[in-house]
């Protein structure tokens, strides 16, 4: 059990990071990376301790662990920055289509 929630726990932490740089220019990835990054890291860190209390070997948990926290602070910073920034532009322009359909 542990090894799969660890597997899954690293998984979800690359594709956070891989998805907070592409998010710097795609900006619905940035929205997908932050919550990724999180899952990542709250599988790494139970599948590591499942993991421990068996007494194996828990390389895959730790690199999930390390990867998950880099993977949520950049992709935090990329959620705020590039992620809002494009909601806000989706928003203002269907505020632009309502007032252009109301003249």
């Amino acid at each position: 059990m542990g090894k799969g929630l660890s597997s899954a726990g690293f998984a979800c932490a690359l594709l956070g990071l891989i998805f907070g740089f592409v998010g710097m220019f795609v900006w619905f990835l940035a929205l997908l990376a932050l919550p990724l990054a999180i899952a990542g890291l709250i599988l790494s860190v139970i599948g590591g301790k499942k993991i421990k209390a068996a007494g194996e070997s828990f390389g895959l948990a730790t690199a999930g662990l390390v990867i998950g926290i880099i993977a949520t602070v950049f992709s935090g910073i990329t959620f705020f920055t590039c992620g809002v920034c494009g909601l806000c532009i989706v928003c203002k322009g269907a505020d632009v289509v309502n007032d252009l359909a109301n003249m």
